[in-house]
């Protein structure tokens, strides 16, 4: 067992070469006992390109480093992965948090507007109203005016001893207040 790595390799890695040259109890037809394959060095040396030459024995521990290092790279570039894919992950429930936040703030501006629209239109339609009480207080003042008018016209006419009574001046429109006469 005191055998280098490198001659292992070689044992393990050299093609198996069938008996080239029958021998003599296996040429008689002899059915004994397996004859066992001849050693690299009764292997007749005709072509030398088939055998590589020996590799020194720190090849093979570099070969083994090599893999040790692909074997720990590959680890380390999962992790990454693994990391970068958690950051991905809590960079986009950011996003969305703050797509979220950005969406109420517009909402509650859009609320606010809504309520104050409504409040605008709540005192224009108070207004309104105000506006069309006074109007038709304004023709019912004026419809009553024209009446005390045409009684006294004619009291006048019917008494003559009371002086006359001037007219009144017509009504003039206050700004702002709808025209009251007819």
């Amino acid at each position: 067992m005191g055998s280098s790595p490198s001659a292992l390799w070689h044992r393990l890695h050299r093609p198996r070469v069938a008996n080239p040259l029958p021998l003599p109890a296996q040429a008689a037809g002899s059915t004994g006992t397996p004859v066992p394959l001849p050693s690299p060095a009764m292997v007749p040396a005709s072509n030398p390109a088939k055998f590589p030459p020996a590799l020194p024995e720190w090849t093979n521990w570099i070969q083994v480093g090599l893999t040790a290092l692909l074997a720990v790279l590959f680890l380390v570039i999962l992790d990454k992965g693994r990391q970068q894919s958690g950051k991905i992950q809590l960079l986009e429930q950011r996003v969305q948090g703050l797509e979220n936040s950005r969406a109420l703030d517009r909402t509650t501006a859009l609320e606010q507007q809504l309520r104050s629209s409504v409040e605008r239109l709540q005192r224009l339609e108070r207004s309104t109203a105000r506006i069309d009480s006074l109007s038709a207080e304004g023709k019912e003042l004026q419809r009553q005016l024209f009446q005390l008018r045409a009684e006294a016209l004619k009291q006048n006419s019917s008494n003559p001893e009371l002086p006359p009574m001037q007219p009144l001046p017509p009504l003039k429109p206050s700004p702002g207040l709808p025209s009251l006469n007819p």
